[in-house]
C-alpha cells in the first residue's frame, strides 16, 4: 500500500545519527514521514565534529550563519554550532490526487510520484532552502502544483481514457511539468529530477464496465489470433514438408557429387605417392654419396689443421721456455741490487742512530747532574730516618767505653722479658 508523502525536519543527536534515520522508513497518522533536513544537538565540551558522506552542514557562529561544511572532519569550537544537517541523495515523494474530475464528471483518484533533491552543491541553495523554504513549505508548495497540474490532465480525459496517463507516450507531457516545477522550486535549491503517474483509480462501477469490455475485447482478439495462428501453422507445416522433400534430394546429389571427388582425389594422391617415393629413393643415394665426399674431405682437413697445431705449439713451447728463463734471471738480479742496496741503507740508519743515541745520552749526563746529587741527599735523609725511627738502634762515642755496652745489653735484656728497663735504673 502507497502512503501519501509528508516532507519533515528531524532532530538527532549526533550528526552520525542522521545515517540510520534517513534510511528508517517512518509511517503514522497514514503518511509516510520522510526527513529532509535534520537538526542535531550540540554537545558541551567537544571540540571537532564529523559530517557523514552524503550530507552538508549548515554552520552558526554564535547563533549567526557563516558557511556550509562539506563530508568530513572539521574542528568544532563551542561556539559554532550546526543549523541545518542536508542529504545529498534523492528523495521520492508520493502523493495521491483525490477526487479528480474527468470531462465526463468521474472523480477518480490518481497516484503521482515525484523524484527530487536538495542542490547541496551551491552555498546560496543550500541557504534559501533551509531558511526561507524549508521541508513543510516544499511539501504545501509540491502539493498545491501537483494537484493543480494533476487535475488539469483529468479534466480533459474521459473516464475510459484516464489510464492512458501511465503510458509512456505521456512522458513529453510529464516533462513540461517538470520543467514548470524546476522554473519554479530553482529559487530554492530544488531540483525535480522525475515525475510520473503511478497509479490511477477508478469507482467501482466504472472499472467492473471497463474491465468487462476489455475482456470481451481481449476475447475477440485471442479467437481472430488463434485462427491467424491454426493457418499458419498449416501453411509453415507444407511449406517444412516440402523444404524436407529438398533438402533430402539436395543431400542425395551433394553425397553423390563428393563420392565422386573422393575418387578422383584418392587416384590423384596414389599418383603423386608413386612420384614421391621416385624422388625420395633418388634424394637418398644423392645423400650417401654427398655424406661420403663430406666426410673424407673433413678427415683430410682434421689432418692438417692437427699438423698445423703441433708446430705451433712446438713454437709456442720453446720460445716462451726461453723467455721464462731470461725473466727468472732478470727477477733474481734485480732481487739482489735490490737486497744489497736495502742493507747498505740499513747500516747507514743504524750509525746514525747510534750517533744520535750518544748524542742524546751526553746532553742528557750534563742535564742530569743536579737531580742526582739531590737524589743521592734525599737517600741519606732516608737512612738516618730510618735509623732514628727504629728503637734497638744504640749510638755511642768514639771512647769505646764498655759501660754503655752493658747499658745496651741490659736495655735489650729488659725487652725481650718484658721488664721498663728505664724504670729500674
Amino acid at each position: 500500500m502507497a502512503y501519501p508523502t509528508r516532507l519533515e525536519t528531524m532532530d538527532c543527536d549526533t550528526p552520525e545519527d542522521a545515517i540510520a534515520l534517513l534510511g528508517h522508513r517512518n509511517i503514522s497518522g497514514g503518511v509516510q514521514r520522510v526527513p529532509v533536513v535534520f537538526t542535531p544537538m550540540r554537545g558541551c565540551c567537544g571540540c571537532s565534529v564529523v559530517i557523514p558522506e552524503g550530507f552538508v552542514a549548515l554552520v552558526n557562529k554564535h547563533g549567526r550563519y557563516v558557511g556550509i561544511y562539506q563530508s568530513g572532519f572539521e574542528w568544532f569550537p563551542p561556539w559554532y554550532s550546526i543549523s541545518h544537517l542536508l542529504p545529498t541523495q534523492y528523495i521520492v515523494y508520493d502523493t495521491p490526487v483525490k477526487e479528480c474530475p474527468t470531462q465526463d464528471n468521474v472523480m477518480v483518484t490518481i497516484d503521482v510520484t515525484l523524484i527530487l533533491r536538495i542542490q547541496t552543491e551551491e552555498e546560496k541553495s543550500c541557504y534559501n532552502f533551509c531558511y526561507r523554504l524549508g521541508p513543510r513549505g516544499l511539501d504545501e508548495m509540491l502539493r498545491a502544483f501537483q494537484e493543480e497540474s494533476i487535475r488539469g490532465m483529468a479534466r480533459k480525459r474521459k473516464y475510459n481514457e484516464i489510464y492512458d496517463l501511465m503510458d509512456s507516450a505521456q512522458d513529453k507531457q510529464m516533462d513540461a511539468q517538470r520543467r514548470e516545477l524546476n522554473d519554479h522550486f530553482s529559487q530554492y535549491g530544488v531540483e525535480i529530477a522525475d515525475i510520473s503517474v503511478t497509479n490511477v483509480h477508478l469507482p467501482k462501477e466504472f472499472a467492473d464496465t471497463m474491465q468487462e469490455a476489455t475482456v470481451w475485447q481481449s476475447r475477440n482478439e485471442f479467437k481472430t489470433l488463434q485462427q491467424e495462428y491454426d493457418l499458419k501453422v498449416i501453411d509453415v507445416r507444407e511449406i517444412e514438408a516440402k523444404d524436407k522433400q529438398k533438402l533430402k534430394e539436395d543431400l542425395e546429389k551433394f553425397v553423390a557429387d563428393k563420392d565422386r571427388d573422393v575418387a578422383e582425389c584418392t587416384k590423384r594422391k596414389k599418383l603423386v605417392d608413386a612420384e614421391t617415393g621416385k624422388q625420395l629413393a633418388e634424394i637418398r643415394e644423392q645423400e650417401k654419396a654427398d655424406v661420403l665426399e663430406i666426410r673424407s674431405n673433413a678427415e683430410l682437413g682434421v689432418a692438417k689443421t692437427n699438423s698445423t697445431r703441433d708446430i705451433r705449439l712446438s713454437k709456442i713451447r720453446s720460445s716462451g721456455q726461453a723467455e721464462a728463463d731470461k725473466i727468472k734471471i732478470e727477477t733474481e738480479t734485480y732481487l739482489l741490487s735490490k737486497k744489497a742496496h736495502a742493507e747498505s741503507l740499513i747500516a747507514t740508519n743504524n750509525a746514525q742512530s747510534l750517533q744520535l743515541q750518544a748524542s742524546a745520552e751526553q746532553f742528557a749526563a750534563k742535564q742530569l747532574v743536579a737531580k742526582r746529587k739531590y737524589e743521592a741527599k734525599m737517600r741519606s735523609l732516608q737512612s738516618l730516618r730510618s735509623l732514628a725511627a727504629n728503637d734497638s738502634v744504640a749510638i755511642t762515642g768514639n771512647s769505646k767505653d764498655n759501660i754503655m755496652a752493658q747499658l745496651l745489653a741490659n736495655q735489650q735484656g729488659g725487652a725481650v722479658l718484658g721488664i721498663n728497663a728505664a724504670g729500674n735504673f
